[in-house]
């Protein structure tokens, strides 16, 4: 008996524990509500975005253009039309950091943090695919591709990155 009274002592302690926990206040509702809007940019539509960039030659003549496609999915790394000078150890690198001129009219990476996406490979075109996980642990917003040789630590050219503009947008612009 005593047993059973225990049982349903405690059976009644976790009902009213869970009906506690579920129990939301209507105020306190709308202000969920409110607070989760503003974390829709991660819904797929939101978090595609475009990045392009031509290369500049740094250390090394260095021509190509790379493209970054971010979606639900992660992000891919396409280089297209890649020439750069030969190196022992050339790293495909992500920065925080733009050229900007540097001394005796030398363009300089504004960073320089790097991460390395992988090795440059000979060919023109190169694909590199990082998932969701790796881009979103990103520390810092990505603003150039870097062709790295490790070996010299010299960087070869540097891509500076930036959405395209989109044909609608460019002939409303033309118009205006």
């Amino acid at each position: 008996m005593m047993k059973r009274i225990a049982v349903a002592v405690l059976a009644g302690i976790l009902a009213a524990g869970l009906t506690g926990c579920t129990y939301a206040d209507p105020g306190q509702e709308q202000e969920v509500r409110q607070a989760e809007s503003p974390a829709t940019p991660s819904t797929p539509s939101a978090r595609s975005k475009t990045l392009v960039g031509t290369f500049q030659s740094q250390a090394v003549a260095t021509t190509g253009t790379a493209t970054i496609e971010v979606n639900e999915s992660g992000a891919i790394l396409q280089l297209e039309n890649m020439a750069t000078g030969p190196g022992d150890d050339l790293r495909v690198m992500l920065s925080p950091g733009t050229l900007t001129p540097g001394a005796g009219g030398v363009s300089v990476l504004s960073s320089t943090k790097m991460l390395e996406v992988g090795p440059f490979r000979a060919g023109a075109t190169q694909r590199f695919v990082m998932d969701p996980q790796a881009w979103d642990t990103m520390p810092e917003p990505v603003l150039s591709v870097v062709i790295y040789n490790y070996a010299t630590k010299t960087a070869y050219g540097t891509a500076d990155l930036s959405a395209p503009l989109s044909s609608p947008r460019a002939t409303s612009v033309n118009k205006g």
